[in-house]
């Protein structure tokens, strides 16, 4: 039987600590990025603007979380690990009002700051923990300006999308109701589609609405799925052209049918700027510096008219590499 001598012993147990350390150190220098889902164009906009931001602070970017919108369980665990490990900060995107709330407290409590991406959840900010927000005031103030336009101040409307389990997406429905009573008080919303949206529940849902409302005239999409479900239920009725398709949040495949016509528009977050401005919140917070409360980041319209600007192709784009 072969022994390891006391000085190899100590050796490897001085190396174990050392491997331990370079470990602990790195995670204390990384930022763990959750987002709602990894799938979307959105999502890798975040990340591009977290690891630009976190290349200037000489701080790496973990990117992680599920692979659809409505998964909570990959978001608990990732948030799990990430106060396990001790990271330098949490940039959280959930998917879920409620799911995180503890665990949010639980990394405060731990001296890890959080800001929370995209859409508030109901926890209140406070040391440590802020918000970077898209402005759905200013959602519903694009699309109803939209609706102006392309329907001239009357019409019916449906809203597809209205889910109280997904953040944002009630303050989103609100936010566009208010600002179409305020702009066109003679556009009717004769309708509210509400619950969890599939691409095929959406389609579903939307084709049962066209047929229940003859002579309808738009659909504001509040989500993705809900705009691919509405797309490919106005072209399967024919309706194309006649049923005009105001879309949110941004994806490749929408950007496609934007420009072959099958949706009028996009209103999109410009999630990049939200992921720069989470970063540079985190490191405020680590150097003991105050930060708003809430940000919120103006979103964009998109349409065939601008969607190649420059400054347009930048917000959507889905470089997410530091530094190319």
């Amino acid at each position: 039987m072969h022994f390891v001598g006391r000085p190899t012993c100590l050796l490897l147990a001085l190396l174990g600590l050392a491997l331990s350390g370079c470990a602990s150190s790195s995670w204390r220098s990384t930022i763990a990025v959750i987002p709602r889902e990894t799938s979307e164009e959105i999502s890798v906009a975040e990340h591009g603007g977290a690891a630009d931001a976190a290349l200037r602070q000489h701080l790496r970017v973990y990117w992680n979380g599920p692979t659809t919108s409505d998964d909570v369980e990959p978001q608990i665990k990732l948030t799990e690990k990430a106060i396990r490990d001790r990271s330098y900060g949490l940039l959280l995107s959930p998917n879920n009002p409620f799911a995180l709330n503890t665990l949010i407290e639980r990394a405060l409590s731990s001296a890890i700051p959080v800001v929370v991406v995209g859409a508030e959840i109901p926890i209140a900010p406070r040391q440590g923990l802020s918000f970077v927000l898209n402005d759905e005031n200013r959602t519903g103030t694009l699309i109803a300006r939209r609706l102006h336009r392309i329907l001239g101040g009357k019409g019916k409307v449906i809203i597809l999308g209205v889910n109280p389990l997904s953040p944002g997406s009630v303050p989103r429905a609100e936010a566009v109701q208010r600002a179409i009573l305020r702009e066109d008080p003679q556009i009717q919303i004769v309708d509210e589609l509400t619950g969890s949206f599939s691409f095929g529940r959406a389609e579903l849902v939307t084709e049962q609405a066209i047929r229940s409302h003859p002579g309808l005239d738009a659909i504001i999409a509040l989500g993705i799925n809900e705009t691919r479900g509405a797309a490919s239920a106005v072209a399967s009725a024919g309706a194309m052209g006649r049923i005009r398709i105001v879309g949110c949040d941004q994806g490749m495949d929408l950007l496609f049918l934007l420009r072959d016509s099958v949706i009028d528009s996009l209103v999109v977050q410009d999630s990049r700027t939200m992921g720069r401005i989470a970063v540079g919140n985190l490191v405020a917070q680590h150097l003991g510096r105050s930060v708003p409360e809430r940000v919120l980041v103006e979103p964009r319209f998109v349409s065939q008219a601008n969607v190649d600007d420059p400054v347009i192709q930048t917000i959507l784009s889905e470089r997410w590499r530091p530094g190319t």
